[in-house]
């Protein structure tokens, strides 16, 4: 992408640069904010839920006694620890998503498509046929070779203009 243009946003065409498709930063932040969040609330609400569905008098409430047993935890240090472990794990969650989202880098001449570590160099040459299915980005290649068919956090406006902006045959209305 262009220094210029900010995450999501195409760069004008024949400009050396690339545009990005795929979870923005932004995104990513949200993700671990609200997993992080998710984490502590779980465990800090968890057990207080446990010890009121123990102690109610409601029907077919399963496992009252290991409610019982989760709520009973109480003392000063739970207090202090199972935010600590929720935050954690909230956060080793949101790393395990943004690392599973698939990015495309539109260039010019070839779509560098990447997953975590892994990257692949589609060339433009061999790009038949670009179109969209419900959040997977479908690029095709000769004799209905399918080279790439994964989900893209992207809106398929914003697909469609990245990869006509560059001249890509792009099928989808």
């Amino acid at each position: 992408m262009n220094d210029e243009s900010a995450p999501g946003v195409p760069a004008s065409p024949g400009t050396g640069g690339h545009d990005d498709l795929g979870m923005t930063r932004q995104d990513a932040v949200w993700t671990y904010v609200l997993l992080g969040l998710g984490g502590v609330a779980l465990l800090v609400l968890g057990p207080l839920a446990a010890r009121w569905l123990a102690g109610a008098d409601l029907p077919l409430v399963p496992f009252r006694d290991t409610l019982a047993w989760i709520g009973g935890f109480d003392q000063w240090w739970a207090w202090v620890v199972r935010p600590l472990v929720g935050l954690g794990a909230g956060l080793a969650m949101a790393a395990v998503v943004v690392d599973e989202e698939w990015h495309l880098e539109v260039h010019d001449d070839h779509v560098l498509t990447r997953r975590g570590r892994d990257r692949r160099r589609l060339e433009r040459s061999g790009i038949v046929g670009v179109h969209l299915e419900k959040k997977h980005v479908v690029i095709e290649g000769e004799h209905g070779r399918v080279l790439f068919d994964h989900p893209v956090e992207a809106r398929g406006e914003q697909v469609r203009e990245v990869f006509t902006s560059r001249g890509y045959p792009y099928e989808s209305l």
